[in-house]
C-alpha cells in the first residue's frame, strides 16, 4: 500500500510538470492516472434510415470519448496530435470494431455525435472514455503498453441499429466517351473521411482506353484488408480480398446503373516473375487489382523497372483507410515517400511472393516488392481496378 501511495505521488508530480511545460491542459494534473473512467451508457437512435444519432451519459474524469462502430477490419489507428498514426492490433476489443469519432472535450463534454451513411444490415456501437495521453518528444506506441501515457475505459454496454437503406453511387448516368489514358474520372462513391461522415465520390485513373471502354484504377487507397483473412497457401482466384472487392466492396460503391457499367474482365494470374511461385488460375473479375507485370507495364504510365522509385506507383491513402490500418509514411519532407504532397501507403498486388503465404506489393517509395508481405498483414491497402463498359 506504501508503494502504491508513493507511486500516485510520483505519477501527480509527473503530471504537474506537463502541466507546466504545455503537455497537459489545465485540470488534468490531478486526474487519477491509477483508474479507469467510468463506464458511459449509451442511446442510438436511426435517423434518415442511414445515419446513427448517439447520445452519451456523463462520466467523470473523462477526456474524451471514442465512438466505435462494426467494421469488417479488426485494426484500428488515427492521427494524434503529432500528426502520427500510433497503431496497435485491436486484441483488447474483438468483433471487429473500428473508432468512428473522437468526441473531444469543449468546455463541458461533448456527449453527442451522428456517424453517417452507415451501410445497409445490423450495425453495433460502442463507447468509451478516455484519459489524457501525456506526450512526450520520444512517445511511440509502445507507450500505449504504460498504464500512465494511456487510460481507457471499459465499453460501454453495445446497442445495435438496423440501417434501412445505404446511399451508393454517385450518379444514374455518365458519359466518358471523351476520357482519355490518363485523366482522372469520378465513378461510384466510398467512404474516404475520418471521422466517419459519409461516402464520396471515387476518383480513377484511366489507365487504358479502348474502343468499348476504360481500364481504370482508383487514384487512392481506399481502405485496408488483408489480401487473406488465414495465414495460409493462398493465391489471387482463392484469396478473401477477392471476395470482399466483387461482393463487399461492389455492392457498397455503385449503385445499379453503376454496376451495369462494369463489365467482367479477363484476369490473368502469372507466377512470380523472381521466385517462379504460380500465380493460380485465371479469373473473371468484376473489381479486381493489380499484378507485378501490370504495375511495371508502360503502356499504363509505369516504370517497367520493378526496383525503380516510381512516382506512378505512389499511392496516398484515404483518411478512411488510414483509419482502418493502413500503413503510411508520416515523414513527408521525403519526396520520394510521398503522393500528391502526403505520405504514401503500401498496396497490394496479386501476385504471389517468395512463398505461397506471401504477395507482392507496391512500397511507400514506387517500389515493387517482389519478396511480397505476409497475405495476413493489416498494412496493405487496396488500390481498385475495373474496367467501365462505354457501350453499356
Amino acid at each position: 500500500m506504501l508503494k502504491k501511495n508513493l507511486l500516485q505521488r510520483v505519477v501527480a508530480v509527473l503530471a504537474l510538470i506537463c502541466v507546466t511545460v504545455g503537455l497537459l491542459p489545465a485540470g488534468s494534473a490531478s486526474a487519477d492516472f491509477s483508474s479507469k473512467p467510468g463506464i458511459p451508457t449509451i442511446s442510438v437512435k436511426l435517423v434518415n434510415g442511414t445515419d446513427a444519432e448517439i447520445t452519451i451519459g456523463k462520466t467523470s474524469d473523462v477526456e474524451f470519448y471514442e465512438v466505435w462502430v462494426t467494421s469488417d477490419c479488426g485494426y484500428m489507428g488515427y492521427k494524434n496530435e503529432n500528426g502520427n498514426h500510433p497503431y496497435y492490433y485491436n486484441d483488447e476489443n474483438p468483433g471487429n470494431y473500428i473508432i468512428a469519432a473522437k468526441v473531444e472535450k469543449d468546455g463541458t463534454a461533448v456527449r453527442s455525435v451522428t456517424v453517417k451513411n452507415l451501410t445497409k444490415g445490423k450495425v453495433s456501437v460502442k463507447v468509451r472514455g478516455v484519459k489524457y495521453r501525456c506526450y512526450t518528444d520520444d512517445f511511440d506506441a509502445d507507450d500505449f503498453n504504460d498504464p500512465y501515457y494511456w487510460r481507457c475505459g471499459d465499453f460501454s454496454k453495445a446497442k445495435t441499429v438496423t440501417v434501412k437503406s445505404s446511399k451508393t453511387g454517385y450518379k444514374t448516368s455518365y458519359n466518358f466517351s471523351k476520357a482519355e489514358k490518363g485523366d482522372i474520372i469520378k465513378f461510384g462513391s466510398y467512404e474516404q473521411d475520418y471521422p466517419i461522415n459519409g461516402k464520396d465520390p471515387i476518383e480513377w485513373v484511366v489507365l487504358d482506353k479502348k474502343e468499348d471502354g476504360l481500364l481504370v484504377m482508383s487514384k487512392y487507397a481506399l481502405d485496408c484488408v488483408p489480401y487473406n483473412t488465414e495465414d495460409v497457401d493462398t493465391t489471387w482466384a482463392e484469396c478473401t480480398l477477392r471476395e470482399w472487392l466483387n461482393k463487399k466492396f461492389y455492392n457498397a460503391a455503385f449503385n445499379s446503373v453503376e454496376k451495369k457499367m462494369i463489365r467482367k474482365t479477363s484476369v490473368k494470374n502469372k507466377d512470380n516473375p523472381y521466385s517462379r511461385i504460380e500465380g493460380g488460375r485465371n479469373t473473371k473479375d468484376k473489381v479486381f487489382i493489380l499484378s507485378f507485370s501490370e504495375v511495371t507495364n508502360t503502356k499504363f504510365g509505369f516504370d517497367s523497372d520493378d526496383r525503380a522509385y516510381d512516382i506512378n506507383r505512389r499511392c496516398a491513402p484515404t483518411d478512411y483507410a488510414v483509419a482502418q490500418g493502413a500503413y503510411q509514411y508520416s515523414h513527408t519532407s521525403t519526396n520520394s515517400y510521398t503522393a500528391d504532397g502526403i505520405g504514401a501507403c503500401e498496396w497490394w498486388l496479386r501476385t504471389p511472393g517468395i512463398v505461397s503465404s506471401i504477395v507482392t506489393n507496391v512500397v511507400c517509395n514506387g517500389l515493387v516488392h517482389a519478396y511480397g508481405e505476409d497475405v495476413v498483414d493489416l498494412i496493405g491497402a487496396v488500390r481498385h481496378v475495373l474496367f467501365i463498359n462505354l457501350k453499356s
